[in-house]
């Protein structure tokens, strides 16, 4: 594959930068991180407003015509700005996939509203357990008339308290699951939320009996399990994705920092030890970049060895992620956990990105068994 960006792509990374950049100050930040939900809800509508919600969303439902790569380019510009935002939940994990697998008119219904800003749906896949949220979900749907009921909890939901509709997978059979709609403020639905360590808002939501319609349900009732291996695919991609960014803001800083800070008379760019660190973290930034585009180049285009290459991009965002997180903060001394300076902010998102959907070990165990198995078969 050809790793260079082309002019579309440069200019959907640009763009989604400069107005990130602009309006995300450190000022801006703190207050959102003093509010009540901890969302950019001023820069999500400037993101609708340039169409970058719609990138990977075709013409027909008001999008850009693009695919995932290009969602990914955005997602890069949101970790190099930690921009608090539901791009990879509703855009990557959702909206692709109601594209991909819902009924004529369910798309032509929900995608327009996601394009442009006014529906936010996020995935609640994942339970206690299960870090990938691959497994037969203990959550149960059962039928109700025509629609079904919902009953079972989903774990540590990523934006699930500012999502209008949650992607939430139920078993339907012994052997099979479905994908619902569900809203999240129905009879039924119980939000608790707890913060992250990197001050991110998440939900364990718990559904008591809550019914849906049979129009609810994104693609077959019984084949939900190929829309949640898809999901977590994408949201794999855009996880790696996101990391690229955050690391490639935190080495900048570190840069600026070491060419500026003196010590002994020098700046301390100079020392070789400092040197060799930051080069150190520069080739990992570059790894995370090349690998999560590659992974995401494959996903897209349906070429085999995908899986393998999300694994080992993931394996790169989690084990390069921390080395440059580490490398970032031990350059800048003790003003890098002020939290009047940026670093902090990266450092955190660093941790938890790691982490979210498997970390390292995780992954490279998968490699592993997948390569062991035989030729990649995606």
């Amino acid at each position: 594959m050809d790793l260079e960006l082309d002019e579309n792509q440069r200019s959907i990374a640009d763009l989604a930068l400069q107005i990130l950049r602009e309006s995300l100050t450190r000022e801006r930040l703190r207050t959102i991180e003093a509010s009540d939900d901890h969302v950019a809800r001023g820069e999500w509508q400037k993101l609708a407003t340039a169409g970058l919600l719609g990138v990977p969303l075709p013409e027909d439902v008001g999008g850009g015509g693009f695919g995932l790569v290009e969602a990914c380019l955005v997602l890069e510009q949101v970790g190099k700005t930690v921009a608090p935002l539901p791009y990879l939940q509703s855009i990557v994990g959702s909206a692709m996939s109601i594209d991909a697998f819902a009924a004529g008119e369910q798309r032509k219904q929900l995608l327009p509203r996601i394009a442009d800003g006014s529906l936010i749906v996020v995935p609640a896949l994942g339970e206690h357990f299960d870090e990938l949220a691959t497994s037969l979900p203990a959550t149960t749907a059962t039928r109700d008339g025509a629609g079904w009921k919902l009953d079972g909890e989903k774990s540590l939901v990523s934006m699930a308290h500012v999502a209008d509709r949650l992607l939430v997978s139920a078993r339907t059979s012994a052997d099979a699951c479905g994908v619902f709609l569900v809203d999240p403020r129905a009879a039924g639905v119980t939000l608790e939320l707890t913060e992250t360590t990197a001050r991110e808002l998440r939900a364990n939501v718990r559904l008591a009996g809550v019914r849906v319609a049979a129009d609810d349900v994104v693609g077959d009732p019984h084949g939900g399990m190929d829309v949640v291996a898809a999901t977590v695919r994408r949201l794999t991609a855009g996880l790696c994705a996101t990391q690229a960014g955050i690391c490639a803001e935190a080495l900048r800083l570190t840069a600026a920092h070491v060419s500026e800070r003196e010590q002994f008379g020098q700046k301390i760019a100079t020392f070789q030890a400092v040197a060799q660190r930051a080069a150190d973290a520069f080739i990992d930034t570059e790894a995370i970049t090349l690998t999560s585009r590659q992974a995401a180049w494959l996903l897209a285009n349906g070429r085999a060895g995908a899986d393998e290459a999300l694994d080992a991009a993931k394996f790169w965002a989690a084990e390069g992620g921390f080395r440059v997180a580490h490398a970032a903060q031990h350059l800048h001394g003790g003003i890098g956990v002020d939290q009047e300076y940026p670093l902090f902010r990266y450092f955190r998102m660093t941790r938890q990105t790691e982490l979210t959907l498997g970390g390292a070990a995780l992954h490279l165990k998968q490699l592993g068994d997948r390569i062991a198995a035989g030729p990649a078969t995606r």
